[in-house]
């Protein structure tokens, strides 16, 4: 699940940005391949291991993830003015007169 910051397990009712089906790694070589198109603008991941193979208990020795790493810039809005409908008086404009030329 990508940008959910205050995800809870409650959360993992709604539909994951992507699912993967693991199989049996022990020696840690397996790689799994993500949807780009869906993990573009990235600032928070929760991954959801909701099954293992049957044990009581899961662990996970190691999670690598790739890509590239931005700088988070956010830039909020600090003045902006919008219009429902123009007011003619606000914006000029410059009219420009034909000039005439006389061919003798």
């Amino acid at each position: 699940y990508k940008n959910i910051p205050q995800m809870s397990f409650d959360d993992t009712d709604r539909e994951p940005d992507q699912t993967f089906s693991l199989n049996r790694d022990l020696t840690g070589e397996l790689e799994y391949a993500t949807k780009i198109s869906r993990f573009s603008n990235v600032y928070h991941l929760s991954i959801h291991i909701s099954k293992n193979f049957g044990a009581d208990t899961t662990k996970v020795f190691y999670i690598g993830l790739r890509g590239e790493w931005t700088e988070l810039r956010r830039h909020e809005v600090t003045i902006c003015n919008y219009e429902a409908s123009a007011n003619p008086a606000d914006h000029r404009v410059h009219q420009v007169t034909p000039q005439t030329h006389f061919i003798s």
